[in-house]
């Protein structure tokens, strides 16, 4: 139909994110590993389409990613896509510091803590 299909945005989205949490302290997720930091999991994905994305030979679009809130054990990230300046979509994800051995939310640890703090909006 010529247009990028909305669950594409998701993937994009998702694509940021997991970049950020590979070079978070724990990577993407320790547990998987076998250690105690544990990993990570998203707990609320929202998306507002703002403009349509017409397909095209060369097409790029750039997302941006931020943090818009800290809690004990989740943060908010919010992000912004947009195609050559002109914003498509907004997404906002409500991420969880997880332990899978115990199988619940564990607190943000330190580490974890100052990293997510440098992508708060200054």
């Amino acid at each position: 139909m010529g247009h990028v299909n909305h669950a594409r945005y998701l993937t994009f989205f998702e694509d940021a994110r997991m970049e950020m949490l590979a070079r978070s302290p724990h990577g993407l997720g320790d547990s998987v590993r076998g250690h105690e930091g544990g990993g990570y999991i998203a707990a609320r994905v929202a998306v507002d389409y703002v403009a349509p994305v017409e397909f095209r030979p060369g097409l790029t679009l750039r997302v941006r990613t931020g943090v818009a809130k800290i809690g004990t054990s989740s943060w908010t990230l919010a992000g912004e896509m947009d195609d050559d300046g002109t914003v498509v979509a907004r997404c906002e994800v409500v991420m969880v510091a997880y332990s899978y051995k115990q199988d619940r939310p564990r607190p943000l640890d330190d580490d974890e803590r100052a990293y997510w703090h440098t992508f708060e909006a200054q």
